[in-house]
């Protein structure tokens, strides 16, 4: 296949496919990005002139495929997006979640203070100032003249 016939052959067939492919995936972008990874695998096969006489039906096929396989790696992607929401809620539980907790378990709270106290000691006052003084980053970064960031730095080190 010339350079040429292949030309026609993108001229003749790209919006009719990257049509073919919105219909699936639903995303104009994503359909144009199918359909030139398409294209590209054609020219680059080395098989391109044993099936040049097929080539619609072969793009067609290849267009169908790939969008199947994006619609896999979607499902995949919004599965994990999920866990990933649902992990980083339970994680950002409040100072008031902890302490309702510690009432109902003496056993828990003295884990908890044994690992407090097992902190290095910056961690464990920025720590303490805001869960249990309830005070909030600007609050504690003012106090112990350091940069709000530094706060939050420490507070993901104490978690």
């Amino acid at each position: 296949m010339t350079i040429a016939e292949y030309h026609i052959l993108f001229e003749t067939h790209y919006n009719a496919l990257c049509n073919y492919a919105y219909a699936i995936v639903k995303d104009y972008d994503e359909a144009e990005d199918i359909v030139q990874g398409v294209f590209i695998k054609f020219w680059n096969n080395e098989n391109k002139a044993e099936i040049a006489d097929k080539a619609k039906q072969y793009l067609i096929r290849s267009v169908k495929f790939k969008c199947m396989d994006y619609q896999r790696k979607a499902i995949v992607k919004r599965k994990y997006e999920k866990e990933a929401v649902h992990t980083m809620e339970a994680d950002q539980r409040t100072a008031t979640d902890i302490d309702f907790e510690l009432e109902e378990s003496t056993d828990l709270k003295d884990v908890l203070m044994m690992a407090i106290s097992e902190l290095p000691q910056k961690t464990r006052e920025v720590f303490m100032m805001s869960k249990l003084d309830g005070l909030r980053y600007k609050e504690i970064a003012d106090h112990l003249d350091i940069s709000p960031k530094t706060v939050e730095n420490q507070m993901g080190r104490a978690f």
